[in-house]
């Protein structure tokens, strides 16, 4: 984690107060809202300070528990950042709570929590908050450990932000995604890029070696630090998660937009999908965005509002993603299947989506709990933040979310 010895001037003018919902220019009103908050009444002075003297004596997120929770809710407190500005014309979703989403019962074979009500699991097990979207309606939302107006680390589920941008200049014609990555950077050129297709780039099967990108962060050339990265296997073979994936495609649209990535996301993705509050997401010294790890840092309604772009409802208010888009993520590579971990059925990998489901279901998590899942033929978006205990569990939103989609409540007439 890059420390600062500015965080202990913060500590002052946050012991002030306890943690509150961030409140400003930023915020936009809503009348009467029917979310759950079960009384969460943030950090305390003690929590605040005791925390960032960790973080300033070298403790870092991957401790688990409420340590890692206050890095998730507090980056901009902690690291470097950019901002992505919100929409000018926020879109307020419609709340219409449902009892029998409340209600379902999460399955008995779930390691902690099984047999709960979902509102229940919520406020039990490693949840910050949980939002259930419809038909363009809200008819689940919950915040057990979080304000609904923080801006949550949403990690390398920021990596289907960059496949959603690649995407985007694919379909104006200026990114042939079967071309090799060296077509782009010359650089790449006679390195292990050389060859690799950006599409398997995509699918996170570039067959690059594993890098580590801490070495990268306060370079000046990340494309040149990338050409020294050797391939491991033929490219489109293996799925093989990869930061250093994520990192180039992110150099890929700054190159062809001319905009640095967090400029295009406010421009093409984040003012057009209606998010009602700024985001931000974490830079390197040398001002590379880092897309590939920390990520986005958004509330958890607005990450939401961007999987609802992939819905037949959310595609009618933003139109942002393409049929050919929806196409190509449902195109998958058969090399690339896999059995889910978490679920008794396969899964592949497609345009930086970790699980492309046979039903044509998507969904990314991250670290900790995070966790995205679009259902285009249900109209159907989940969207959750949590974070790992102590003991390294964490919820199993991920599993849930699949029994949601196939209990029957969320069926098309």
């Amino acid at each position: 984690m890059r420390n600062n010895i500015a965080l202990l001037l913060l500590i002052p003018l946050m012991l002030a107060c306890k943690s509150e919902p961030n409140k400003g220019d930023e915020t936009i009103a809503a009348a009467g809202p029917k979310y759950e908050t079960y009384n969460y009444t943030g950090f305390t002075k003690d929590e605040i300070y005791s925390f960032h003297k960790r973080i300033y004596e070298g403790g870092n997120w991957t401790e688990y528990g409420d340590l890692e929770r206050y890095f998730y809710l507090n980056f901009s407190r902690i690291n470097e950042h950019a901002r992505i500005r919100r929409s000018e014309t926020p879109l307020i979703l419609e709340e219409m709570p449902r009892d029998d989403v409340k209600h379902f019962v999460t399955s008995t074979t779930l390691k902690k929590g099984g047999g709960l009500s979902l509102n229940d699991y919520v406020q039990q097990v490693e949840v910050n908050g949980l939002i259930i979207i419809h038909k363009g309606k809200i008819v689940f939302e919950g915040y057990p450990r979080m304000f609904p107006t923080d801006l949550h680390v949403n990690m390398v589920m920021t990596q289907v932000f960059v496949s959603t941008s690649v995407a985007i200049l694919e379909d104006r014609g200026l990114i042939d995604t079967s071309k090799p990555i060296d077509y782009y950077f010359e650089d790449l050129k006679s390195s292990g890029w050389e060859g690799v297709p950006i599409r398997d780039i995509l699918d996170m099967s570039s067959g690059i070696e594993r890098v580590l990108l801490e070495n990268y962060e306060v370079s000046f050339d990340p494309i040149e630090d990338l050409a020294t990265a050797k391939s491991a296997k033929p490219s489109g073979t293996e799925h093989q998660w990869s930061n250093a994936d994520a990192m180039l495609l992110t150099l890929l649209v700054e190159k062809i937009s001319g905009l640095t990535f967090n400029v295009f996301v406010e421009r093409e993705i984040w003012d057009k999908i209606g998010a009602e509050y700024s985001a931000l997401i974490g830079s390197n010294v040398n001002g590379t965005i880092i897309s590939y790890a920390d990520g986005m840092s958004t509330t958890l309604r607005d990450l939401a509002k961007f999987g609802y772009a992939f819905t037949p409802s959310g595609r009618k208010n933003a139109s942002i993603i393409s049929d050919a888009h929806l196409s190509k993520i449902r195109d998958v590579n058969p090399n690339l299947k896999t059995m889910s971990r978490h679920l008794a059925e396969e899964i592949h990998s497609s345009y930086q989506w970790s699980a492309v489901f046979e039903d044509g279901d998507f969904y990314k998590g991250a670290h900790g709990g995070q966790g995205l899942y679009v259902s285009p033929s249900k109209d159907l978006v989940i969207a959750y933040f949590g974070t790992a205990n102590v003991d390294r569990e964490r919820n199993q939103l991920n599993v849930i979310s699949r029994e949601l989609v196939k209990s029957g409540l969320f069926d098309l007439e």
